[in-house]
């Protein structure tokens, strides 16, 4: 009896090694299942193949596909060389890429759209790669890139500046012709108001130039050839010739007298006829200012009854702009006061003034207030 149960517990012994190894086996042999599943489901993401594309990118920064994209593109104003030191610069900035939708519903192919600071610049085309069918087991092929497409169009830029038409504009070197003016007449903005009194008056014009890769700063040079810088927060009298202090000083008497002469006509401190009389030499006969001064002797004149004390605090000539064909803008600001019985009216006036000078005589024939 004891026998009989020695040899029955020798017998389950082995037989449970045996389940032991072999559940151990299938185990192993399952795990190994999974793990050879998992590497190649791993193997098999697309996102790997294009991951590792833009390290590549990132760390080369060039190869003949980009080289010989830019070398094909219109860069009129740059050299290849010039072009791959932007390209390079902007491919080490951030690059990302997004997933573009399947043509149809049979296309074997992944596109990824290359992207370089917002813009794009390129496709990629993955395909999965045939030549690793022996070493699958579940069906699952790697990718590998198949298509480069590179199109830098998406990081042109371009230039657009507006100067006088006699400015020139230059972008690396190379100066604009006119067939790059995309707008001319563009009036002078201190000027607004005048050019249909005096259509000679300087205009402005636009350039543009497309089909930059990356960024130029223009040059732009004056009439004369010289570098000038445009500072946006003047007005356009910063294009203008400024007057030396001999014609300065010759303004300045003129304005002294023709203001004066200006505010006691207008305030009735004479008889129409006679404040006219004293006015009239110093402005241009028959001009605008002239006829509108004729025009008011009837109102003076019924102010004239009864004229109010007129005080001219100061006469100031701010600033004085030749325009060209002997033409003068001035800026004046006048300080005065006119008092009818016991109520002061006291007024700081500015005004615009238009003069022309012949044969060394300066004659008014605009004035605006403002």
């Amino acid at each position: 009896m004891s026998k009989k149960k020695k040899t029955g517990s020798i017998i389950y012994g082995i037989c449970l090694s045996i389940y032991i190894l072999a559940l151990t086996a299938a185990i192993i042999y399952g795990l190994s299942r999974v793990w050879a599943y998992a590497v190649e489901y791993e193997n098999a993401d697309p996102t790997r193949i294009i991951d590792g594309y833009l390290n590549e990118l990132k760390e080369n920064l060039w190869g003949d596909s980009i080289a010989e994209t830019i070398s094909n593109m219109p860069h009129e104003m740059q050299t290849n060389e010039e072009c791959a030191v932007i390209v390079k610069e902007m491919l080490a900035n951030e690059l990302t890429y997004s997933r573009m939708p399947k043509e149809n519903s049979t296309d074997p192919y992944i596109r990824y759209k290359l992207r370089c600071a917002g813009k794009d610049f390129g496709i990629i085309t993955l395909a999965e790669d045939q030549s690793k069918a022996n070493e699958v087991q579940f069906g699952m092929l790697p990718w590998k890139v198949d298509k480069e497409e590179f199109d830098f169009t998406g990081l042109y830029s371009s230039v657009e500046v507006v100067v006088p038409s006699t400015y020139s504009v230059e972008l690396n070197g190379n100066k604009l012709g006119e067939e790059y003016i995309v707008e001319s007449g563009i009036e002078f903005d201190n000027l607004e108001g005048y050019y249909s009194r005096y259509p000679n008056l300087p205009t402005k014009v636009k350039y543009k130039f497309d089909d930059i890769i990356g960024h130029l700063d223009p040059v732009i040079l004056d009439e004369n050839g010289e570098v000038t810088t445009i500072d946006p927060d003047k007005d356009d009298s910063q294009y203008m010739t400024p007057v030396s202090e001999d014609e300065m000083d010759r303004l300045n008497q003129f304005v002294q007298e023709f203001i004066t002469r200006y505010k006691k006509y207008a305030s009735g401190q004479h008889s129409p006829d006679y404040g006219y009389q004293l006015l009239q030499p110093y402005m241009k006969k028959g001009s605008e200012l002239d006829e509108s001064m004729k025009g008011a002797k009837d109102g003076i004149g019924w102010v004239n009854q009864h004229p109010p004390l007129l005080e001219i605090h100061s006469i100031t000539l701010n600033t004085a702009t030749y325009i060209g064909d002997g033409v003068y803008f001035l800026d004046v600001t006048s300080d005065s006061t006119t008092t009818k019985g016991n109520d002061p009216d006291h007024r700081i006036e500015n005004m615009r003034i238009i003069v022309t000078e012949t044969a060394n005589e300066i004659r008014a024939v605009a004035l605006d207030i403002y």
